[in-house]
């Protein structure tokens, strides 16, 4: 009888430890020699050339960019991680000196932060900080970024490769993108049809830089209101008045006009369809020993966008 009483301590002893190791928190967290770090997801910079690039259409509401925080490691922990993070512009010079780059930090306006104290939940491996960026309000003529660094992890180790990030904060108006492009180069030596594929970038909401003709580095900035017009020159090309949209044909005296394909003002009548997204261009500049004045070159140009 004393041996059964005995068994049946014992067994009640056992169920009574185990029971209790279920209850009690789990402390090492060490699996195979490894423990969990918590990082950024892409955040690697100094290591490499991050690239987070953040394309904004240019408009007056809220767009967002998410920064992130994750545990590494083979399943999500049974606690809460507070994760803290922090904007550090300083990140934004050391890229500038590792790089070689311009960029300058976001004017506080063009964003509105959270809390950059954030819970990991038990049971999660990620959680995401949304950060309001407003593109109306950022200068385009500047290079943009914002920073952040992950700090702290509520006594988790933060990873040493992949606890700072950079946004580089790109503005995209309506009009931003690939066209197709057909037309024709009126030269006083070397006429020439157009067949190309150009890129129409973004300088603020209405105003945008393409190339000239087939001409690399050259380019024109003009506004798109009723009618496309505020015509100003960009790399190479000659200012105005020696340059600019042309509403009458021929005004040099080409004797290479008019040439093929029947080019003429009417057709290309300096306009943007919004239905088709094309414009119909015709400008020019004047150039070699004509003078500035001489509007000698004269093109004519439709863009559809791709």
């Amino acid at each position: 009888m004393k041996n059964i009483l005995k068994i049946v301590l014992l067994i009640f002893v056992g169920f009574a430890f185990s029971a209790c190791l279920k209850d009690e928190a789990i402390t090492d967290y060490t699996e195979n020699g490894i423990k969990p770090i918590i990082l950024i997801p892409n955040g690697n910079f100094p290591t490499v050339q991050t690239v987070n690039p953040v394309a904004l259409d240019f408009k007056p509401t809220a767009q967002t960019v998410d920064l992130y925080a994750r545990v590494s490691w083979s399943k999500p922990l049974d606690k809460d991680v507070t994760v803290t993070f922090v904007k550090d512009p300083s990140i934004i010079a050391a890229y500038n000196t590792k790089f070689g780059t311009k960029y300058e930090e976001l004017p506080a306006a063009a964003y509105k932060l959270p809390a950059l104290t954030v819970v990991i939940p038990a049971g999660q491996q990620e959680v995401k900080v949304p950060i309001e960026l407003f593109a109306d309000k950022i200068d385009l003529a500047k290079s943009n970024m914002i920073a952040f660094r992950l700090t702290d992890a509520s006594g988790q180790a933060v990873a040493s490769n992949f606890r700072q990030i950079v946004f580089p904060v790109l503005v995209k108006n309506v009009y931003e993108g690939n066209y197709e492009v057909k037309g024709y180069f009126y030269h006083p030596s070397a006429p020439r049809g157009i067949s190309a594929t150009k890129y129409l970038s973004t300088v603020s909401g209405t105003r945008s830089e393409g190339q000239v003709g087939d001409l690399g580095g050259w380019g024109f900035r003009f506004d798109v209101a009723a009618n496309v017009g505020g015509w100003a020159s960009a790399g190479s090309t000659p200012a105005a008045p020696a340059a600019g949209f042309l509403n009458v044909d021929n005004p040099f005296g080409n004797a290479t006009y008019p040439g093929p394909g029947g080019f003429t003002s009417a057709l290309f009548p300096n306009t943007y369809d919004a239905a088709t997204k094309t414009f119909k261009f015709h400008y020019g500049y004047g150039g070699g020993s004509t003078g500035p004045a001489g509007w000698s070159r004269e093109i004519f140009e439709t863009w559809k966008k791709l």
